[in-house]
């Protein structure tokens, strides 16, 4: 007999809110090969993913600007203009949130964010009230994939990995979570997180 499911985990960005640093910095670097020079190189996702550590977003921004002065500006937007980032609310699954929410089935948010800009992206989205609990890799000092900050969210929670639905934008963070036992679903915003939930009958 399968276990029952007794949670809903989600990512937050680009799987309830779009996050695209492209959509706002082509606004500001209008050349296209500096650009994608800047975002390849500068502001790399290697690089952010520093912030998302918790390693703190001022000291990572300023050593950037040491590395690459010629791009200080555009790196101190970074945070500063962070909210620019955020592509708006992505309804399919805003939808499901709420339905699931209607439902009285508890739902949590793993998310990979600088403590920094937690509510610059959870204020302008009301989104909040529909999480028990927000586990901010940011504020736990460990991002998704690391096992840790999985083992992180379900302490909080309360709940062994396989009864804990878990949907992800990011291949290597579904991965992870499957190998310890979540029932899982990458996210594409293609329709398939419906399907998904209602073949485990999850949602009605």
């Amino acid at each position: 007999m399968d276990t029952v499911i007794k949670a809903l985990l989600w990512d937050y960005g680009n799987v309830l809110v779009g996050w695209s640093p492209r959509q706002f910095y082509q606004t500001i670097i209008h050349d296209v090969a500096r650009l994608d020079y800047f975002l390849e190189n500068v502001c790399s996702m290697e690089w952010h993913t520093l912030n998302d550590a918790g390693i703190g977003m001022a000291e990572n921004i300023a050593r950037r600007q040491k590395e690459f002065p010629e791009f200080a500006r555009e790196i101190a937007m970074w945070q500063s203009n962070f909210g620019d980032t955020l592509a708006g609310e992505i309804t399919s699954s805003v939808a499901i949130l709420k339905q699931i929410h209607a439902q009285n089935i508890p739902q949590y948010c793993l998310t990979n964010m600088a403590e920094e800009v937690e509510d610059v992206c959870f204020n302008p989205f009301n989104l909040r009230q529909y999480f028990k609990d927000i586990i901010v890799s940011g504020a736990e000092k460990c991002v998704k994939p690391d096992a840790k900050i999985y083992e992180i969210a379900l302490s909080r929670m309360g709940l062994e990995a396989n009864q804990v639905f878990f949907t992800d934008d990011n291949p290597a963070n579904i991965a992870a979570a499957a190998n310890m036992g979540f029932k899982t679903h990458l996210f594409k915003n293609d329709g398939g997180l419906e399907i998904a939930l209602k073949e485990i009958g999850i949602l009605k």
